[in-house]
Order: C-alpha cells, then sequence, then structure tokens
C-alpha cells in the first residue's frame, strides 16, 4: 500500500511540474544541414514550400506518391488519394501559408528513402490577420522513377502554447 501511495505522488508531482514548466517553442530558422545527402532531402521541404506559394493545390500535391498520405495540422481527416490532398490544400492556400524549418532531425534510410522530421512554423493569414501556426512534422519520402515523393506527411499542432504565442 506505502509503495502504492508512493507511486500516486510521484505521480501528481510530475503532473504539477509538467503544469508549471514552460512550454518548449522553436523560433529561428534550422541550421543548414551538415551532409550533402541530408542537403538534399531538407531541399524538398524547400520545393514543398515553393509549391504553396503558387497557390496552386495540384502543384503541391504531385509531391506525393500515387498512395501518398497525408495526415494534415488543419483538419481532422486524413488524405490517402491524390485527390483528397489537393482538396485538402485547395483550402489550406486560403491562408497563404509559408513554412519555415525550426528544427529538424534527417535520416537517410538508404539511397531511395529518408525522412525529416521536427518543428515548423506557417506564417498565414487568418481573418485577414497575419498569424502563426507552429507545429510537429514528419515526411516520409521514397524516390520513385528518379524523383523524390512524399509518401507521409503527418503534422499536428503544438499541444502547448507560449505565452507570448
Amino acid at each position: 500500500m506505502k509503495s502504492l501511495l508512493f507511486i500516486a505522488s510521484l505521480l501528481a508531482a510530475s503532473t504539477v511540474c509538467a503544469a508549471t514548466a514552460s512550454p518548449v517553442t522553436y523560433h529561428e530558422a534550422a541550421p543548414a544541414p551538415a551532409t550533402a545527402g541530408e542537403r538534399e532531402i531538407a531541399a524538398l521541404f524547400d520545393r514543398w514550400n515553393a509549391a504553396l506559394a503558387t497557390g496552386h493545390s495540384s502543384e503541391v500535391a504531385k509531391l506525393y506518391a500515387p498512395d501518398g498520405v497525408l495526415q494534415p495540422t488543419v483538419s481532422n481527416k486524413i488524405r490517402a488519394t491524390p485527390e483528397e490532398i489537393t482538396d485538402y490544400f485547395d483550402h489550406f492556400l486560403a491562408l497563404k501559408p509559408h513554412g519555415t524549418i525550426n528544427y529538424r532531425q534527417i535520416r537517410l534510410l538508404g539511397d531511395n528513402s529518408a525522412f525529416d522530421s521536427g518543428a515548423y512554423t506557417f506564417d498565414v493569414v487568418k481573418n485577414g490577420k497575419p498569424a502563426k501556426v507552429r507545429a510537429r512534422y514528419t515526411y516520409i519520402y521514397k524516390k520513385i522513377d528518379g524523383d523524390w515523393k512524399i509518401v507521409n506527411h503527418h503534422s499536428s499542432a503544438m499541444p502547448e502554447f507560449a505565452k507570448d504565442e
């Protein structure tokens, strides 16, 4: 019984500490990757971000593999077909998003696959006013017919907000 009370008190203390700790935020742009392979993968986000800037959902959607999956930030619906991915970007692009990588980890999984995971911030226009959307992300890439494609893209808003957000 004493051990259960001890464990319960540890859990309560950790909950209080977690509730009072300042959330981790990422504001700066991530440093450039060190290796050529990592720079190649980092450039894929730049390509994706440039496709967003065109304002054309079809330009963004063509960066995804035909069987690619998008788990988006600002929609609960998981998109698993090119048509669904295009539909998501039809709506997301209305926010005029521009992304900045704030923190990243790139892993090369061989010559034809890699992932890029971290935190990014989107500058958007919401209700006519500039706003920021901070999120965590993971892109999984696969080289298909010599071209890197997104096979999975997961993005989720940061669950904790700093007081200056």
